[in-house]
C-alpha cells in the first residue's frame, strides 16, 4: 500500500464499484455524482460545501452534532426522526412540536 497520494483528473468512472477504500483526508471538487450510493461508509466529520444534494435520500443516517447553516429546506421531510437536543435558530424543535401539538 502507497502513501502517495493518487490524482485522478478528467476522468469518467460511470459504474465503477469501491469496496474497503480509504477516502480520509481526499478532496473532490467539480464532479457529478448523480446516483451515487454510499452504503455502510463512516463519514464521520465530512464537509460538503456548495453541493446540490435536491432529491437525495438519507435513510438510517446519523446526524448527532452535525450543523446545517445557508440551506434550502423546501420540500424537506423528516419523519421517525429523534429530535433531542436539535434547534432551528437557537430555538428547540422538541419545545416547537410540543406547542405546534398541543395547540
Amino acid at each position: 500500500m502507497s502513501d502517495t497520494p493518487l490524482a485522478i483528473e478528467d476522468r469518467f468512472l460511470i459504474g465503477a464499484t469501491f469496496t474497503r477504500v480509504s477516502l480520509k483526508d481526499a478532496r473532490i471538487s467539480d464532479s457529478h455524482l448523480m446516483g451515487a450510493a454510499l452504503d455502510d461508509v463512516n463519514a464521520e466529520g465530512m464537509t460538503f460545501e456548495n453541493v446540490n444534494l435536491s432529491g437525495a435520500r438519507f435513510h438510517n443516517v446519523n446526524l448527532a452534532g452535525a450543523t446545517i447553516d445557508h440551506v434550502n429546506l423546501t420540500g424537506l421531510a423528516i419523519a421517525d426522526g429523534s429530535m433531542e437536543g436539535m434547534t432551528i435558530d437557537g430555538i428547540a424543535v422538541t419545545d416547537l412540536l410540543e406547542k405546534w401539538h398541543n395547540g
